[in-house]
């Protein structure tokens, strides 16, 4: 399995899986991984706070059909949908931020003794 891909798992994992028993959250030390091969996995999660064990499989799906027509007819059609709500803006107008901002900044915030005197200034 491809290392970016098992890391991703890992990682929407720990993120979202909540114990059945007590509702607690994992952190990484709480997963180990049983098993892989080609696009599977295995792991066994045992709970922090009252030590449940949980098996958890996970497989991925990869798509290739981009020599389908049909696929590629509805990627576009969906790319044009969404750019439906996409609002231009004229970016050569936009002024950014330049070395004069950041040391005005600095200054501002060597002078506050607050959060509340910052945004005074």
């Amino acid at each position: 399995m491809n290392y970016l891909i098992l890391k991703s798992i890992i990682e929407a994992t720990v993120v979202n899986f909540k114990c059945k028993d007590c509702g607690s959250s994992i952190v990484e030390w709480n997963l180990n991984v049983l098993w892989t091969a080609g696009n599977s996995i295995n792991m066994e999660v045992i709970c922090p706070n009252c030590k449940a064990q949980w098996v958890i499989k996970a497989e991925i799906g990869l798509v290739n059909q981009l020599n389908n027509p049909d696929m590629m007819s509805n990627i576009k059609s969906t790319l044009k949908w969404i750019g439906q709500f996409i609002v231009p803006t004229n970016w050569t107008s936009v002024e950014s931020i330049n070395d004069t901002d950041i040391l005005s900044i600095r200054d501002n915030i060597k002078k506050s003794k607050s959060i509340e005197d910052l945004f005074k200034l």
